[in-house]
């Protein structure tokens, strides 16, 4: 029997789970789990097959690798931070879709709270980054006290001569 990637082609608009996993460098595995938590949900899943992703699916799943990977987040975290996403996308429909200017700045009030909550978090985070580094720091600086004081008795302790 032939899978869904026997028939893929790079132009084709949707892809498969495999596919999808190779290009965003996941595997099958963490795309249905991130899926199961309800971070991603692809855009066709057929009944007794392979789940089918298009391009929107696609960022959406390097940005969560983006935020786990790079920036260090939790599956939580991620989670709260890809809702706000929906919640601006949503915000930014509503902006585009009226030109009362009540409504426009109801919408803009709504964006700048929910910009403001995603930089506390990132700010957040930054916070316990820095912690981390400079904790390294101080152990580093101990260290490098620590070796100085033997190489300062190694050199009393060698003969002269």
């Amino acid at each position: 029997m032939l899978s869904l990637n026997a028939f893929y082609e790079p132009s084709d608009e949707l892809r498969p789970i495999g596919i999808v996993a190779r290009e965003v460098g996941l595997t099958p595995r963490a795309i249905r789990y991130y899926e199961e938590l309800g971070l991603l949900r692809p855009a066709v899943r057929v009944k007794g097959s392979d789940r089918l992703f298009d391009e929107s699916d696609v960022q959406r799943l390097k940005e969560i690798k983006r935020l786990r990977e790079v920036i260090g987040f939790s599956l939580t975290e991620i989670a709260e931070l890809l809702d706000a996403d929906d919640v601006r996308a949503h915000l930014r429909n509503q902006f585009r879709g009226t030109t009362d200017p009540e409504v426009r700045a109801r919408v803009l009030r709504a964006a700048i709270g929910l910009a403001e909550r995603r930089l506390a978090m990132i700010q957040r985070k930054l916070a316990q980054v820095e912690a981390a580094a400079s904790s390294e720091r101080q152990h580093l600086d101990q260290l490098s006290r620590l070796l100085a004081q033997e190489e300062d008795r190694l050199h009393a302790a060698a003969p002269l001569g």
